[in-house]
C-alpha cells in the first residue's frame, strides 16, 4: 500500500489523487475523440467536463460520508479527497444532472453524448480503484482464500481489520472496469440505436457493482437493512434504470424505422 505517490519535502501527491486525476483526464480525451466521430464538437465535451468533474466530485465525496461517518471527525477530514473515500453512485448522480441540464442548453443530443462518454466511466473505474487500493480504502470483508491481502495498521483496512487477510475489492472492481471498457468498445461499434451503449454500461456496472458488494467491507450506516447494502440497492435501480432505457429507445427506434417507410 503507497498512499503517497511522491513526497518532496512537505510536497505530497497522493496515490488516489493522481489515479482520480488521470482517470478524468484519460476519460475526457476518450471521449472527446469519441464525440467528435459522431459529430459533436470536442469543446462542447471540454466546457462539460468542468461541470462533470465537480459535481462527480462533490456528489461521490458526500455520499461516501453519509455512508461512512464514522470516519470523519473533523472538516479537514471532510475535505480531504486526495486520501480516498468517495463513492460512485453519488458521483454518477449529480454529473448526470449536471450533463442533463448542460446539453439542454447547448441543444446536444443527451444519449448521443453519453455513448461517446460510455467507455470513458467505465475506464474511471480502472483507474480510480488501484488509487482505492493504493490508499486502503474500500477493501473486502476478511477471508481465508488465496486472494486475501493484509493492509498496514494506518490504512483504513488495517484499522478495522487489524493483522487479518481481505479481499482486495478495489482490484476486483479495477478489473471489472477494464472488462466493461473493452465490452462497452466492441459492443458500440454494432449499437442498434443511439442510447445502446450507455444503457449496456448501467445494466453491467450495476450487475458487477452488486456482485462485488458481497466481498466488500461496510459499516453499518451504509447498509439497507440487512439483506443488502445502500450500493446494491442503487445497484438494483441503475440495472432496472438500464433496462427500461434500453426498452425505451429501441421501441422509439422501431416507431422512427416504420415511419420512415
Amino acid at each position: 500500500m503507497h498512499p503517497i505517490l511522491i513526497e518532496i519535502g512537505r510536497f505530497k501527491i497522493y496515490s488516489y489523487g493522481f489515479m482520480l486525476a488521470l482517470s478524468f483526464w484519460l476519460g475526457i480525451l476518450l471521449a472527446a475523440k469519441r464525440a467528435e466521430r459522431r459529430g459533436i464538437k470536442q469543446e462542447n465535451l471540454f466546457d462539460m467536463s468542468i461541470i462533470l468533474i465537480l459535481a462527480a466530485v462533490i456528489g461521490s465525496r458526500t455520499l461516501y460520508i453519509l455512508t461512512h461517518r464514522a470516519d470523519y471527525h473533523s472538516l479537514l477530514d471532510i475535505v480531504a479527497l486526495w486520501q480516498g473515500g468517495a463513492t460512485f453512485y453519488g458521483g454518477f448522480i449529480l454529473a448526470l444532472a449536471g450533463a442533463i441540464i448542460f446539453l439542454g442548453r447547448r441543444n446536444l443530443p443527451f444519449f448521443l453524448v453519453a455513448d461517446a462518454c460510455a467507455p470513458s466511466i467505465a475506464l474511471g473505474f480502472f483507474f480510480t480503484r488501484i488509487g482505492c487500493f493504493l490508499s486502503g480504502c474500500c477493501f473486502g470483508k476478511p477471508t481465508g482464500s488465496i486472494f486475501g491481502i493484509v493492509f498496514p495498521p494506518h490504512s483504513p483496512a488495517g484499522y478495522y481489520c487489524p493483522g487479518l487477510p481481505v479481499h482486495p475489492t478495489q482490484l476486483y472492481d479495477s478489473l471489472y472496469g477494464l472488462v466493461m471498457a473493452g465490452a462497452l468498445l466492441l459492443v458500440d461499434r454494432k449499437s442498434p440505436f443511439t442510447g445502446f451503449t450507455f444503457g449496456i454500461l448501467c445494466i453491467l456496472y450495476g450487475a458487477g457493482r452488486y456482485t462485488i458488494d458481497f466481498f466488500r467491507y461496510y459499516e453499518s450506516s451504509a447498509r439497507f437493512g440487512r439483506l443488502m447494502t445502500v450500493s446494491q440497492l442503487m445497484s438494483l435501480c441503475l440495472i432496472a434504470a438500464g433496462v427500461i432505457i434500453l426498452g425505451w429507445l429501441s421501441a422509439r427506434a422501431r416507431k422512427a424505422k416504420r415511419a420512415a417507410v
